[in-house]
């Protein structure tokens, strides 16, 4: 036994090479949680047990999922190891919670920890019919014995959804559709946050139990109007769509035959209940069977609609064109009778009651007599009705026409006398740029001649009305000057002819900024390849050159500018500016800093290829033909009335041999060969010049080809076509295009024989 121990003990120890013996290596430190794992309801707490051996420094830091302290999402833990479960259930749904030695970070435990969820969602009512555009309150609870988050996630379903079938907000709150959709169930959903596993449903029907009625006479005389009235009475509570279709129908008619609404149906609200008024106007002729059908359907469920059966009694119809007329003194107006439903169509004439009127209350006369032919009788056709030369009592007056044939049908016109001719002018008022075109238009109260004579006036104007302050024609059309008059306020007046001492104006500015009028090119095609100037024309620009004149911007971006007036400048155009389709904006800056009016500079897509348009005698005009022109980017270099930039002037023959152009008036002919191909030498001229970069094409069905283009000196170029034995014949055109994609074209100037 003793040698036993003696063993054990010598085992134990070591000698050091100095004759010392080591100490035995401390104990290393060891951290442990209890328990390791654990489950915990949503929201609850739980504590866990961390023992720290070994040291003396016994504390420990807590983590879940490796974040100190926990999260809102994973849950949290205290410095005691009291671990709170979040309150929306994460996923995956476990964390691990750790035990870090404060003594050794190196040292740690950890336990799993399973977090569950017992929620229920319950949901009340759970069943419920709700009329249309109605509210109905749901109330979603969430139960648990933890403490989870309670708050819900509201969704519909439905076939209905989700054009028409209503909608839930986020409390709960659901608004029935105005209108019955085909699938009438719907189901609304409570969702839990904390667990979107757990929720309730609750089924809902939409019901309509709304009432519809019309009230419709029973007979209305052919020609003859009646209101309609249809009255919408939803449940209290409810709203469903207020809009009715309102249609008629009829056995003996159909479309137009069987009447018409003379007049929109107007719809008003009382309380819960709308009222839509409609104006029926019947037919000039009695259909047969001689009833009508007046339905009204309601959108909101067209199962409600209501009918109501007119019958349609032939009847004398009056009428008198025009029913109000506002007359100066001493003027007329034409009076039309219109008798419907009766052969005899004469009528006879009062006003006010008084059997063809007299000079105090204006008369009844023969259409065109003057003076006056008093018709007292009856007449069947027109008549005019001349005002008094003072105001009558009352103002205005009645003018009545009674059927001859039955004096209970009648017709009336108002006329309203006035002391004399009234002019207004539109607009009233203008302020217009510089050489602006502004149309103005005059109408006269109080008589037929409606003629005026354009006048401009102002202190600023000459007797004439040009110069200074622009000129008129005689349509109203007013041409703005260059520069603002002084003052700068004039008037546009139109003078009555049939009463020349009455007028009525217009007042204008003219601005004095500057201003764009137009651009030449106002349209390229896209992807002009060498760019262009471009011409602006207008008012208000400072002469000189950038830095001391205007200055263009183009797309935003200042250019060099040249402006030799007040009313034209120009500035370059890039290719890169037009290479793409669109709109470019082209601006005026003043070196004051006051900017223009912007144009936009057309940017056009190219055709991808082009449609001939084909008239004969037979068909001489072409419909539906949209024609997209451009102008050619040389506008901005040109004279208007002498553009030959780009063109073609003559077409001749081309004698290769000799190098010498024979330039035609005529159609250039080329024959065909017998068989192959065969080439034919042209020379083109041009004032402005032709060069090879442009490109030449023959109209036709491709057939003939431009295989070579040389220069030839004084703007003549050569071309040489190739043209097959199978080429169409007759005239042809030959098409020019410029590396700007401008085009030119010789219609016809060629023959193909």
């Amino acid at each position: 036994m003793v040698a036993i121990l003696a063993s054990v003990w010598m085992g134990g120890c070591a000698q050091s090479s100095g004759g010392g013996i080591q100490p035995p290596p401390p104990p290393q430190i060891a951290v442990t949680v209890s328990p390791t794992a654990g489950m915990v309801l949503l929201g609850n707490s739980t504590t866990f047990m961390a023992t720290v051996t070994n040291t003396g420094n016994t504390a420990v830091t807590w983590s879940v999922n490796g974040v100190a302290g926990g999260s809102t999402a994973a849950g949290t833990i205290t410095e005691l190891g009291v671990y709170t479960a979040p309150a929306d259930l994460p996923s995956p749904a476990s964390v691990q919670l750790t035990a870090t030695s404060v003594a050794d970070p190196t040292k740690v435990a950890s336990a799993a920890v399973t977090i569950s969820s017992d929620i229920v969602v319950q949901i009340a009512p759970n069943v419920a019919g709700v009329e249309l555009g109605a509210l109905q309150a749901f109330v979603g609870t969430v139960h648990s014995a933890g403490h989870p988050d309670i708050a819900l996630r509201w969704s519909i379903a439905g076939a209905a959804c989700p054009n028409n079938c209503g909608s839930v907000g986020t409390k709960g709150n659901y608004s029935a559709p105005q209108i019955l959709p085909t699938g009438a169930a719907v189901t609304v959903t409570a969702q839990s946050v904390a667990d979107p596993s757990k929720q309730a449903s609750a089924a809902i029907t939409i019901t309509s139990h709304l009432s519809l009625t019309i009230v419709a006479p029973a007979m209305v005389p052919a020609n003859g109007s009646a209101a309609i009235v249809a009255t919408l009475t939803p449940v209290p509570g409810s709203s469903p769509s207020e809009v009715l279709n309102w249609t008629i129908s009829g056995a003996g008619c159909s479309a137009s035959s069987c009447g018409t609404f003379s007049s929109i149906p107007q719809a008003s609200s009382s309380g819960n209940v709308t009222t839509n008024t409609a104006t029926y106007k019947a037919p000039t002729a009695a259909p047969t069977p001689d009833s009508v059908t007046v339905t009204v359907t309601p959108q909101a469920d067209p199962t409600k609609a209501a009918s109501a059966t007119i019958s349609i009694t032939p009847t004398i119809g009056l009428a008198i064109t025009p029913a109000t007329a506002t007359l100066a003194a001493n003027h007329r107006v034409t009076l039309m009778p219109q008798v419907n439903g009766t052969a005899n169509t004469t009528v006879l004439w009062n006003v006010n009651g008084v059997s063809g009127g007299n000079v105090v209350l204006g008369q009844i006369c023969a259409t065109g007599s003057n003076p006056c032919q008093a018709v007292t009788g009856g007449d069947s056709g027109p008549v005019d009705y001349l005002a008094p030369g003072t105001i009558p009592t009352p103002d205005p007056v009645t003018v009545q026409a009674v059927s001859a044939e039955d004096a209970g049908d009648s017709a009336t016109a108002q006329i309203t006398v006035i002391n004399h001719v009234v002019v207004s002018v539109f607009p009233g008022s203008a302020t217009l740029a510089p050489m602006t075109v502004q149309a103005f238009a005059a109408s006269v109260l109080g008589t037929s001649n409606q003629s005026v004579v354009w006048q401009i006036a102002g202190a600023g104007c000459n007797v004439a009305g040009a110069g200074p302050c622009g000129a008129i024609n005689t349509s109203g059309i007013y041409t703005a000057p260059a520069t603002a008059p002084a003052p700068d306020a004039l008037q546009v007046v139109a003078v009555s002819q049939d009463d020349t001492t009455q007028s009525g104006a217009a007042n204008v500015t003219i601005s004095t900024g500057a201003n764009i009028l137009t651009l030449l090119p106002a349209s390229v095609y896209a992807g002009a390849a060498q760019g262009f100037t471009l011409l602006v024309d207008g008012s208000g620009f400072v002469e000189g050159t950038s830095g001391t004149g205007s200055s263009i911007r183009i797309a935003g971006s200042g250019r060099t500018t040249s402006c030799i007036s007040t009313s034209r400048c120009s500035a370059p155009v890039t290719a890169s500016d037009v290479a793409t389709a669109g709109n470019v904006a082209v601006q005026v800056i003043n070196p004051d800093g006051t900017q223009s009016n912007s144009l936009n500079l057309v940017v056009a897509q190219p055709n991808s290829s082009d449609a001939m348009v084909t008239l004969t005698n037979a068909t001489p005009s072409a419909t539906a033909q949209n024609v997209e022109v451009v102008d050619a980017t040389t506008a901005g270099i040109s004279t208007p009335d002498d553009d030959v930039d780009l063109n073609l002037a003559a077409l001749g023959m081309f004698n290769a041999a000799a190098n010498s152009c024979t330039l035609a008036g005529n159609p250039v002919t080329v024959t065909r060969p017998a068989s192959g191909s065969a080439t034919a030498d042209l020379c083109l001229f041009s004032e402005a010049g032709l060069d090879t970069s442009m490109t030449f094409t023959v109209s036709g069905p491709a057939d003939i080809t431009v295989i070579a283009k040389q220069p030839a000196g004084l703007g003549i170029l050569h071309i040489t076509l190739l043209i097959p034995a199978g080429a169409f014949p007759g005239p042809r055109t030959i098409f020019a295009v410029s590396t700007n994609l401008d085009e030119a074209a010789a219609s016809g100037a060629l023959e193909v024989q």
